[in-house]
């Protein structure tokens, strides 16, 4: 029994290449190549076609068109929680990336509380399936170099999204050494030599960075070396339990590894009595939006996760376009100065 209902009407009605050109008085041929860019179309046979499409209503079939050219066009972003600031810049960066070149992007995200590494696989050969020129992995994942080489077995090109290089695969990231020095270099110039460092995940290699950072910037400096502090996730609330534990009187400094941390941190010296500059200078990276708005002004390195977002969607076409094997991405930081970081009490007492 055929089906009657609006949606096979609908379907029924969507108008071809041949109606348009028909309607433009050109074989349907020419408006592929018109729609395409294949060849030149003569430019009143350019106009007689848009004007047709616009009236016709036609959309291209993009799938079919991919099956022609060998490419879909669609690119799969595997991505993680929590979606901070930089991961939803950096996000948003792809997508601008992807919006600018016409192509689509699928994303598939990772919950932390289910095991990572079994829903990345699945979430790859969902992509795999979907026939996707290229994915990129915006995720933390255990094992990313084996689960890559295990799932998607160089079928198609991957980028990710990691301070470090993965041998065999193209990468992006943002420089989290230079920034965690440019932060030390700047508390160590205006005299700091007890500073603390404030870690955001241990088991991210971005918080490892910056803590190989501040140690590199430590000894360069002759400072006193102090135990790291563990927030454990890059978060407010982790900044808060830090400095609800934190013995003030043993630094005169923090380095917070991310601008969350700080704000969290700074929060719980308030309720404790303490507050920055006037006991302590306090530091971070990213300098999110709010960062200017904190109580006071947060001094911070700034990573710029939206022009990763874009560096790293242009690399996964650069590497679809040319076959080329990808290579590591890198964007810088700058340091941006406040009102959270000044000399120490004992130096702006003599």
């Amino acid at each position: 029994m055929s089906s009657t209902g609006p949606g096979s009407r609908a379907a029924a009605a969507r108008p071809t290449l041949n109606d348009v050109g028909r309607l433009a008085g050109v074989s349907a041929q020419t408006v592929s190549r018109f729609l395409t860019g294949a060849s030149y179309v003569g430019a009143d046979a350019g106009k007689r076609i848009q004007q047709a499409i616009d009236a016709l209503g036609y959309r291209p079939n993009r799938l079919a068109r991919g099956l022609q050219n060998g490419r879909s066009d669609i690119v799969g972003v595997l991505t993680s929680a929590p979606l901070n600031y930089g991961a939803a810049e950096t996000l948003a960066g792809l997508s601008a990336g992807a919006h600018a070149a016409d192509v689509t992007l699928i994303t598939g995200h990772l919950d932390v509380d289910h095991p990572q590494r079994t829903d990345a696989a699945r979430i790859l050969e969902r992509f795999l399936s979907m026939r996707v020129d290229g994915i990129v992995v915006s995720a933390r994942v255990d094992g990313l170099e084996s689960l890559l080489q295990q799932t998607v077995r160089n079928e198609v090109p991957v980028v990710a999204i990691t301070g470090r290089p993965v041998p065999g695969t193209g990468t992006a990231g943002a420089d989290s050494y230079l920034a965690g020095r440019l932060v030390m270099e700047h508390l160590l110039t205006l005299g700091h030599q007890r500073v603390a460092f404030l870690a955001g995940p241990r088991e991210s290699a971005e918080s490892q960075e910056r803590e190989r950072a501040y140690y590199d910037a430590m000894a360069a400096g002759g400072g006193q070396l102090l135990p790291v502090m563990v927030g454990g996730g890059w978060t407010g609330d982790a900044g808060y339990e830090a400095g609800l534990k934190a013995d003030f009187q043993s630094f005169t400094a923090v380095f917070a590894a991310d601008d969350e941390l700080a704000l969290g941190f700074s929060a719980a010296a308030r309720s404790r009595g303490y507050t920055a500059p006037r006991d302590f200078s306090l530091a971070g990276i990213d300098d999110m939006p709010e960062a200017r708005y904190f109580a006071p002004p947060l001094t911070t390195a700034r990573l710029d996760f939206a022009a990763l977002g874009r560096r790293a969607f242009d690399a996964i076409r650069e590497v679809v376009r040319t076959g080329r094997a990808g290579e590591h991405v890198i964007v810088s930081p700058d340091l941006i100065v406040r009102e959270s970081t000044s000399e120490p009490m004992t130096r702006r007492a003599m």
